[in-house]
């Protein structure tokens, strides 16, 4: 078993990028099947029962923390999973995040691995190792959208998942090339749009899945989630990771 130091580190500056982006993509269109810093306006965060402030940054929060080791590595946010919780129906993950109010655009270069060898994608073993972008409300139930890449069970792949009154649907696809992809979430009014690219790569976004959430109030919930069905053997790097107004008008 691997050993660890407990730590508890973050000093994340997160880059603020304004500029538009319009993905031309539309490939692998998804359907409702089976989440650095935001300079949109926000709510003031409170500690509700299972959330912990993150030391150094007062309006950040992390769910689930005795879950994880959160520390900032060469400029990228990065979380080790240590604990065995998930995000799927009523059940809680793991989520480092801030509020946002209005329309958004989160993005995000994830790199996962196995914490035990990280010369290798995490799981591929049957479990579910994930990690990527998330927005949520637990208001009135467990309501949230997201995006992740890592496990999928026996192969590498990404995930999508819209859970609505503590009901979950999720839709899965492969990526033979490894557990690491660059992600983006967007919010625009009622609909939230998934989308992802291969890393250190300039090619077009590919369209995941768009939901439709008009249940999702105006502040959410936004930032890095991680989780495991399995023993947790999953360390994911944020790598420029940034959360953005998006102007009225503008597309994800």
């Amino acid at each position: 078993m691997r050993q660890r130091v407990p730590r508890l580190i973050v000093a994340l500056a997160a880059a603020i990028s304004l500029g538009g982006c319009s993905p031309t993509s539309d490939a692998s269109p998804g359907a409702s099947g089976p989440a650095p810093t935001s300079t949109s306006p926000a709510a003031t965060s409170t500690a509700a029962p299972g959330h912990t402030p993150v030391p150094g940054f007062a309006d950040w929060q992390l769910i689930n923390p005795q879950a994880v080791h959160v520390s900032v590595e060469g400029g990228a946010l990065v979380i080790d999973l240590i604990g065995s919780v998930i995000w799927f129906n009523a059940d809680k993950g793991v989520l480092f995040y801030r509020d946002v109010t209005g329309d958004f655009r989160a993005t995000a270069t994830v790199r996962t691995a196995k914490a035990s060898d990280p010369s290798k994608p995490p799981g591929q073993d049957g479990t579910v190792q994930l990690a990527g972008l998330m927005a949520r409300t637990e208001v009135p139930a467990e309501n949230s959208v997201f995006i992740v890449s890592g496990s999928i069970g026996n192969s590498t792949g990404l995930e999508t998942k819209t859970t609505e009154s503590s009901r979950s649907i999720y839709i899965q696809r492969g990526l033979p090339t490894g557990g690491d992809a660059e992600l983006r979430l967007c919010r625009i009014g009622s609909t939230f749009l998934l989308w992802w690219r291969h890393v250190d790569s300039d090619e077009d976004w590919t369209h995941m899945s768009t939901l439709d959430r008009k249940d999702m109030p105006p502040t959410l919930q936004v930032g890095a989630n991680i989780y495991t069905d399995g023993v947790p053997d999953i360390v994911a790097r944020f790598e420029n990771l940034t959360i953005e107004p998006i102007p009225l008008g503008a597309g994800c």
